[in-house]
């Protein structure tokens, strides 16, 4: 029995754990992912490096992205996209 009891607070502690640092950091990615799969076309994004600009061509794992009125464009793989900003 006392051994059982020894037990309870690290199990306990783990799942605490579980629950406040790595769940929020899963939902976190899963939300991200499914922002990914969302971009099109004439979308205006952030980049991780914070560069903004409209959305050209999406393909299968990369992102054209148009950056200045110049009409400079840069490509991206999809994780590179931070965020999809309001048009």
């Amino acid at each position: 029995m006392g051994q059982f009891t020894s037990l309870i607070l690290p199990i306990l502690l783990l799942v605490l754990m579980w629950f406040f640092l790595i769940r929020p950091q899963q939902k976190r990615a899963k939300e991200h992912r499914e922002m990914i799969s969302r971009v099109e076309s004439g979308q205006k994004v952030t980049t991780i490096g914070g560069i903004k600009g409209t959305v050209k061509s999406v393909d299968e794992t990369t992102v054209v992205i148009t950056v200045n009125g110049h009409g400079t464009e840069m490509t991206f793989e999809k994780p590179a996209i931070k965020q999809v900003d309001p048009s």
